[in-house]
Formats: C-alpha cells, sequence, structure tokens
C-alpha cells in the first residue's frame, strides 16, 4: 500500500456562528457548520461488481499545511491511500494544502472509499466526469461526518484535466465555498490512447498548476467571511483573496530545459476570473480545455479563466538562452460588478479580480537546462474526436435560463432559487437527445456556469454591454468541449448539450462558490424517453 496521509496534526472543532472570521487552532471559529452526527456505516453506489484496475481511500480531514513563511496553517485537505492500480495513480502536488494529484486512464474500472474525517456533511464531487447521478459527489447524497461512502465507476471521459471538491448544502445553506476555500481540492487527469500516440511534451516537460486566491491574519491563520457588511459585499461578488496562489503556495521560480513544455492549468478559486498572459508579450497557445484537446492550437493575447475552468497551454523554449525568464502572469482587469464593479469600485465592492492596478506574477519559468532530448515542434493537428461528436439540429430551439439575483436575498435561475431534488417546468430533458440552452446573464456580475454530467460545446455569444466584453473577450476560449462556461453582465452564451448513459438528477450551477452556495443552483433531471 502505498500511503498519502501525513502525520496527523491538530483538528478543527465546529462551534455555532453565523459567519467564520478564520480557520484557526481548535476549539476556535469555524461557523456555520452542519451537524455531522456520529454516524459510521458505509455507503456504497456505482458499479455493482468488480474487478476494478484502480482502487483507492480518499480521506477528507482537518490538518495544517505550510502555506506562508512562518507558521503552517489550519487547513481541511485530502490525502489519499492507493489500494490497488499503477503506481502514479497518486501523485503530491508540493507540501501544500492540495488534495494529492489522481491519474486515471480512460476505460478503467475504479472504486474509491471516501472517509470523511472532517466535523461536518461533505461530499466529494468529480468535476467534470461523465458518471452517474448517485456517483456524482451532489448535494443530495452527504456523507456525514465520521461516515464513509463508497463509489465506482468506469472512466469514461476524454483525456485531460478534471478535479475533484465538495459539494455540499444543509439545510442552512451551502457549504461549497467554505468547504473549498479550507483546502478541499485536488486535480484529476485522465489519458487515453489517442493522447499518448501525440507527441506531446511529457514528465519534467508538463506541470499541473492549479490556481487559488486566499487571505491570511494573524500568525497565517486563513481567513474567509467576517460579519457586517463587508459579508454581505463578498457573498454577493464572491470571495477573492489577497494572496494568488499556485498549487497552495505563493509564486515561485522554477527551472525548465530548452524545449516544449505543458502547463495544465485550472482554476480552484472560489469567485476570481484569471487574465493569464506571458511577461514577453507572446501569444498563449491553447492546445486544450475542460474536456480535453482541441482539433488544432489556438493562439491567444491572453486566457480568461473562469473559476473550475481548465486550460492546457503548450509554449517552447528551444531558442531560449541559458537563464532566459518568462513569467505567466495575472493580467489587471474589471470582470463586472455592482454600479459598473470597476477598479474604483473594486476595493470595496469586489469588482475587480486583481490584487492590484498592476500585472501579478503567478509562476516564474528560468531556462537551465538542454534540451535536446526533450519535444520541441508544436503539433498541427491535435484530435480527430470531436468531429464525431453529436450536435443538435439547426433548428433546435434554445432552452432559455435567466440568470438574475434577488437584493439582499441571493441569485436565481429563472427567477429560482435552490430547492434541493425540486425540478421545475423547463428542466427535464430527455436520455439520448440533444439540446441547445441559452444562458442570458441579467445582472451585472460575472457567472460561470457548470452543468454536472457531461461535457458541452459552446455555440455562440452575444455581448449587449461591449465595455464588459472588451476586458476578457478575446481571451475566452470557447473551442474544445466545456463543462463551465463564463456568461458575463447582459451576455447571452448558448451551448450544445447531448445527455446520454444515464437518466436522472444533476445539478447545473454557477461556479462563483458564494452565488451558488446563496441560491444560484438548481436541479435538472434526464429522463428516459
Amino acid at each position: 500500500m502505498r500511503d498519502f496521509i501525513p502525520a496527523r496534526r491538530t483538528f478543527l472543532k465546529s462551534v455555532g456562528g453565523l459567519s467564520t472570521v478564520a480557520l484557526l487552532p481548535a476549539p476556535l471559529l469555524l461557523g456555520g457548520c452542519q451537524p455531522g452526527g456520529a454516524a459510521t456505516h458505509a455507503e456504497t453506489s456505482g458499479l455493482e461488481q468488480g474487478p476494478f484496475d484502480v482502487e483507492l481511500t480518499l480521506f477528507a480531514r482537518p490538518d495544517v499545511a505550510p502555506i506562508l513563511p512562518g507558521a503552517a496553517s489550519e487547513v481541511w485537505r485530502y490525502t489519499a491511500s492507493l489500494l490497488k492500480g499503477p503506481d502514479d495513480t497518486l501523485t503530491r502536488l508540493g507540501d501544500g494544502y492540495l488534495g494529492p494529484l489522481i491519474r486515471l486512464r480512460r476505460g478503467q474500472r475504479v472504486r474509491i472509499h471516501i472517509d470523511n474525517q472532517l466535523p461536518e456533511a461533505t461530499t466529494v464531487h468529480w468535476h467534470g466526469l461523465h458518471v452517474p447521478p448517485d456517483v456524482d459527489g451532489q448535494p443530495r447524497f452527504p456523507i456525514q461526518s465520521g461516515a464513509q461512502k463508497t463509489v465506482s465507476f468506469v472512466v469514461d471521459d476524454r483525456a485531460g484535466l478534471y478535479w475533484y471538491h465538495p459539494h455540499p448544502h444543509g439545510k442552512d445553506g451551502g457549504r461549497v465555498g467554505f468547504q473549498s476555500y479550507a483546502g478541499l481540492a485536488g486535480p484529476l487527469v485522465i489519458e487515453d490512447d489517442n493522447e499518448r500516440g501525440l507527441d506531446l511534451p511529457q514528465g519534467d516537460q508538463e506541470r499541473i498548476l492549479v490556481l487559488q486566491d486566499r487571505s491570511f491574519a494573524g500568525d497565517n491563520e486563513l481567513t474567509y467571511l467576517s460579519g457586517g457588511m463587508g459579508s454581505m459585499m463578498t457573498r454577493m461578488h464572491g470571495f477573492r483573496g489577497e494572496h494568488l496562489l499556485v498549487n497552495g503556495k505563493p509564486a515561485t521560480m522554477q527551472e525548465v530545459s530548452a524545449a516544449a513544455h505543458r502547463l495544465r492549468i485550472m482554476n480552484g478559486s472560489n469567485a476570481r476570473i484569471y487574465k493569464l498572459a506571458w511577461s514577453d508579450g507572446r501569444p498563449v497557445t491553447v492546445i486544450g480545455t475542460d474536456g480535453g484537446l482541441l482539433e488544432a492550437p489556438e493562439d491567444f493575447p491572453y486566457i480568461t479563466l473562469a473559476p473550475a475552468q481548465r486550460v492546457d497551454i503548450w509554449i517552447s523554449f528551444e531558442k531560449a538562452a541559458q537563464g532566459t525568464r518568462i513569467q505567466l502572469l495575472n493580467r489587471p482587469h474589471d470582470a463586472g460588478g455592482m454600479m459598473g464593479g470597476g477598479m474604483m469600485m473594486g476595493g470595496m465592492m469586489g469588482g475587480s479580480d486583481t490584487a492590484s492596478d498592476q500585472a501579478t506574477p503567478l509562476l516564474t519559468l528560468e531556462v537551465n537546462g538542454r534540451g535536446e532530448d526533450g519535444v520541441s515542434t508544436r503539433p498541427e493537428r491535435l484530435s480527430n474526436e470531436l468531429a464525431d461528436l453529436p450536435r443538435p439540429d439547426k433548428t433546435t430551439a434554445p432552452r432559455l435560463f435567466r440568470l438574475g439575483m434577488k437584493m439582499m436575498q441571493g441569485f436565481t435561475i429563472n427567477g429560482r432559487q435552490f430547492e434541493g431534488a425540486t425540478v421545475a417546468d423547463g428542466e427535464a430533458v430527455s436520455l439520448g437527445e440533444s439540446e441547445v440552452w441559452e444562458f442570458f446573464n441579467d445582472t451585472m456580475m460575472p457567472h460561470p456556469m457548470h452543468v454536472h454530467g457531461l461535457q458541452f460545446r459552446v455555440l455562440s455569444r452575444h455581448y449587449a454591454d461591449a465595455r464588459s466584453a472588451g476586458q476578457l473577450a478575446a481571451g475566452i476560449v470557447d473551442s474544445g468541449l466545456h463543462d463551465t462556461v463564463l456568461v458575463l453582465p447582459g451576455e447571452r452564451v448558448r451551448i450544445a448539450l447531448t445527455f446520454t448513459d444515464f437518466p436522472g438528477l444533476y445539478p447545473y450551477h454557477c461556479h462563483n462558490m458564494e452565488h451558488e452556495d446563496n441560491g444560484m443552483m438548481r436541479y435538472y433531471e434526464v429522463r428516459k424517453v
């Protein structure tokens, strides 16, 4: 057994309270926790029987981890033990709080035992994966404190970067934002024969980068929401921390060889939208998105990466001199907000998605090594699979989802807020059918809309406000497959979805976690015809 569980340290305790001020050592503030009970029984869902190619135990538990220089911070985190499978199934991403990288292969039969050692109920959502509803990790199936749930599924998605994170929603509101912010998140990579047949960078030439933001107080204590007007505005706009982190650490310098490299980037922030660019002004070459490789590489002046989205970037240092440095930057921008939400309002109301008016370095790459043995040639073609995917008929009428808000009461979809497993008229779809959905953002804030259980195509965008579009539009990657699409204020976005294999209930929601926790989530139902 390969053990990925660090030594147990201080555990956080749950106490009452309306807001969370900090993640502090036990027994202090971790407010708003849902009672978890003392359940110890195990539940099982998914495949009825083995054999299984991969089996592991995933623990959700309180711990401490180094983030900033000085004292370690109290966190909640995922750790894992591999029971069966290839040696590279689990990999640590440094010594931060992120969960291990889980590497799977298309066609594998996978069994995962989820052990909840948190002081409240949780779930584990396999973000972007096409799995049955009872395996999806949605709010309907909470894992109580002290309980274990076993899920199993066949890996049936294209090669790509996915991820896993909590998705609980208790009787007093959502807990996705808090639990994710506390540290519960990890990347998941799927490989397949098509991708392995391409000459793409791998090994030391492949890097996975998880972008997040955090705020701290006192002795490196994580802070999330405080009381009063500040907390209300944070819940309205979504949490944006003062420190930008990559794989749970502040900006660092990494050495690279003089060859091509593949950066697989995930936005794991609660609400922040990133505007990613290279410091030397070169185009950003995209080879993949949420649902895997594009048909061919595409160049962008920068990349707009909304919460939960992933992007696969190709970059070559083949002609760079030894010691050359290039930085991955987060450029200043305004993603929309109340009263315009511009830079003037950013500090007070959270409209700005940058920590300052200057570009913020996320990562520095320094060329220090020869590249004769590495891949340097830019690929001309990547995948032919996309051409074979089903498409809706051009005459298909779109299903409209209007994104709105109720002042002081949260956010809505078609005037409705989260009502558990309730499915309204217009939220039932037919198994085996392809549809067009249109998201209309009738608010002054951006909404990254996520649909569980499948990948979809982005068909079109219509910008009602050229000012908001101008800040981010040139970096939005709509090619390929997605499970999350950014809808800017006043914008209409159409997507094409096909509902296959699994009937039942799936959530769809804004992946600004504070919006999701405050009502902007609903269920849709896939029904057998």
